[in-house]
């Protein structure tokens, strides 16, 4: 009398990798679809109403400027020259196409204009034409 089972040719796959990698991948995309809005910093932007337009792709670069003055890019304070170095390897990035190249500019309201045109002056002399204000919806919301 034989008293043992007799074997099967179906084996038990071990999930628990795979669930692993698709916990650590959904910590990483949740991570990163929330980084964009942590570089951001505080700016008191002009009220109007903005284009419309959903299409267009992401800015290359974000450039915020305080009431005072100040630029930053990505929190961190940087100056005139170094606005430029950074266009500039953006440019290089680009394969040396600054039409590819597109900088959002988020001014405070209470900027003066010189500012603003400054920093165009230096854009458009890179060779860069494609670049955007930043401004806030109105907020009794007008068109």
């Amino acid at each position: 009398m034989n008293l043992t089972r007799p074997r099967s040719n179906v084996r038990a796959m071990d999930l628990t990798p795979m669930i692993d990698v698709v916990l650590q991948l959904l910590i990483f995309f949740m991570f990163t679809s929330q980084f964009a809005q942590l570089t951001r910093t505080s700016v008191n932007l002009p009220e109007q109403a903005g284009d419309k337009d959903g299409g267009r792709s992401a800015p290359t670069i974000t450039i915020d400027i305080g009431a005072e003055g100040r630029m930053l890019i990505e929190s961190r304070m940087v100056e005139m020259a170094e606005v430029e170095r950074i266009v500039r390897a953006e440019i290089d990035h680009a394969g040396g196409d600054a039409a590819r190249v597109t900088v959002l500019l988020r001014s405070d309201r209470d900027l003066p204009a010189l500012f603003v045109n400054g920093l165009a002056l230096r854009l458009s002399a890179l060779g860069v034409r494609g670049w955007r204000l930043g401004t806030s919806a109105p907020a009794g919301g007008g068109s």
